[in-house]
């Protein structure tokens, strides 16, 4: 009995250590703007994106302007929304209404960039570079980590 335990227990080590070894182990580099402008660029053109550049790189659009509050830093804020990798993944959603009420200090700062362009009951499409998501973060899912990324947000609420 004691050998199949030390099996398991050897077994579970290999495994757990060879999962570590296949992790990347090289430093994470941000990005630049300026070395993700032509992927976020033909990602508009590909989806139909009519842009605006923002003065901190982010790519977009506003679809509905809305009419009621402006959020602020200071804000919370109800959302519904959409996040894609440029390839097309959807990463994340939430479309729901549960867990989708947060203080816009708390997100990313392309939402905190974005979400101020228009008010309560507005609609935005925006292609962020990694510098301005997640950038080098490793508390974050690889696959989003360091990549340029594209949300649809609908404002419901600002309080």
């Amino acid at each position: 009995m004691r050998i199949i335990h030390f099996a398991i227990i050897v077994f579970l080590f290999s495994l757990a250590t060879g999962c570590l070894k296949n992790q990347d182990t090289q430093p994470c580099t941000p990005r630049t703007v300026e070395s993700e402008l032509p992927a976020m660029t033909k990602y508009a053109t590909d989806s139909s994106i009519t842009t605006t550049s923002d003065a901190s790189g982010i790519l977009y659009q506003v679809i509905d302007q809305g009419t009621g509050a402006t959020p602020t830093l200071q804000s919370t804020v109800r959302v519904n929304y959409t996040g894609r990798l440029l390839n097309g993944t959807k990463f994340d959603e939430n479309f729901t209404g549960a867990n989708n009420q947060f203080a816009l200090s708390g997100v990313i700062k392309a939402w905190q960039l974005m979400l101020p362009k228009i008010k309560a009951g507005g609609k935005i499409k925006f292609i962020t570079p990694s510098i301005q998501a997640y950038s080098c973060n490793p508390y974050v899912p690889s696959y989003v980590n360091n990549q340029p990324l594209y949300f649809y947000v609908e404002l419901i609420s600002v309080q």
